[in-house]
């Protein structure tokens, strides 16, 4: 059974998470929107947090959580929001067939054994 939302915020923050030292660090200077951060700085600061996310005690609990909110900022487990949401668009892609072994619509008309085709 999955854990709510509220169990693995309280997990994640009962682990003595390393992002808690810092806030600025994971989320950005305060009163600076994310557009107007320098990308050098924002590159090392991004850099800097996976750094601290790589010796997390809780950073498997904090992705699960990142994972089930698409947060919209900041660093999660090492994952930056655009990262988040690339994993779960992904998790949520429809896994792609073998390609010999597609199968295609088959008209009425059309013989039962042509049902299955293989694809060039």
């Amino acid at each position: 059974m999955p854990l709510s939302l509220r169990t693995l915020r309280d997990l994640v923050l009962a682990g003595d998470p390393g992002c808690l030292c810092d806030p600025e660090l994971f989320t950005g200077p305060a009163g600076v929107e994310a557009e107007d951060e320098p990308p050098a700085d924002r590159a090392a600061r991004i850099a800097v947090a996976r750094e601290v996310c790589a010796s997390c005690p809780v950073r498997w609990p904090c992705l699960v959580y990142a994972l089930r909110t698409r947060p919209a900022a900041g660093v999660w487990a090492g994952f930056t929001s655009d990262e988040i949401g690339a994993l779960v668009a992904a998790a949520n892609r429809p896994a792609r067939p073998r390609r010999y072994t597609a199968l295609r619509p088959v008209s009425a008309d059309a013989p039962a054994a042509a049902a299955v085709r293989e694809v060039a």
